[in-house]
């Protein structure tokens, strides 16, 4: 028996396959570009890349500490996974999708939140190359806390009317 998600959900849940569309190829063609071996990285990729980094100083790209390589590592081998499997689960209305996509938010948003306080205590870049990278960076922080709070919000609502289900029988 599948049950699935009610129909006031539907938009938020078009909404957030378009943008799950939208972050797949970033994760394969930008954000992941430094886990592949160079040999077989596009030029084209690569020169984005360098462009990124020349034009950004994004100091994490650059400096690649080792905890920001486990989060980049994160990308293809979790976030990627599950926000295609989420465009499925969405579509198909799946109430799977609501503890999946609650976890993948949570982890999204701290992995994002992590990289915007490194970039407020970094001293290697200008105030002005800070504000621009938080707007990048941070938008997408948003829109990862927004999925979470969304998919924990549902989750509430379900737990909240099976729990008065189960007190209505009990009643009986």
């Amino acid at each position: 028996m599948s049950v699935a998600l009610p129909p006031t959900h539907r938009t938020r849940d078009s909404l957030y396959v378009l943008f799950f569309m939208s972050y797949i190829p970033i994760v394969l063609f930008v954000d992941s570009i430094p886990l592949y071996p160079r040999s077989i990285v596009p030029a084209s990729l690569l020169s984005l890349h360098e462009w990124y980094k020349d034009h950004f100083n994004d100091q994490l790209v650059i400096t690649q500490p080792a905890w920001f390589r486990f989060f980049a590592l994160s990308e293809p081998l979790y976030q990627l996974p599950v926000a295609a499997w989420g465009i499925w689960a969405l579509r198909s209305k799946s109430y799977k999708a609501l503890p999946h996509l609650l976890v993948w938010g949570l982890v999204c948003c701290g992995t994002t939140l992590t990289c915007l306080f490194e970039f407020y205590h970094n001293t290697a870049m200008s105030d002005n190359e800070k504000l621009v990278l938080s707007a990048m960076y941070g938008s997408y922080a948003v829109i990862f806390g927004v999925i979470a709070a969304d998919m924990f919000c549902r989750i509430q609502t379900i737990l909240g009317a099976a729990a008065r289900l189960g007190e209505d029988k009990k009643l009986r």
